[in-house]
């Protein structure tokens, strides 16, 4: 499903999947921010290695739920600068347990 954003530089279209708009909304409604901040707030991150913005906001919806849940995933550090607080500035509880690498791979076994 394609939509436009608004940037700080300009108007832009995007292709996300239903579910990765519905994810983007979600996380826009926890931080009280709209989805044209948060493509420009990902936009403007010199951390974000990622070549197109879909891929960057792409990357970033994921990061911030990896981030949210406590979950150990290499390569995952870097989280959506400026996210990740209630506007209190309190962090929010983790969407589930914290596990380490090693306990999901005990957990499999």
């Amino acid at each position: 499903m394609t939509r436009n954003l608004r940037l700080d530089r300009g108007r832009t279209s995007i292709r996300l999947e239903q579910l990765e708009w519905a994810a983007l909304d979600a996380i826009c409604e926890i931080e009280g921010i709209d989805r044209h901040v948060f493509a420009s707030m990902i936009d403007r991150d010199p951390a974000r290695r990622e070549k197109t913005l879909t891929s960057r906001i792409r990357s970033a919806i994921l990061t911030y739920f990896i981030t949210q849940s406590g979950l150990a995933v290499p390569g995952a550090s870097h989280g959506v600068a400026g996210l990740g607080t209630q506007p209190s500035g309190r962090a929010r509880a983790p969407l589930t347990t914290a596990r380490t690498a090693s306990e999901l791979e005990d957990s499999r076994s």
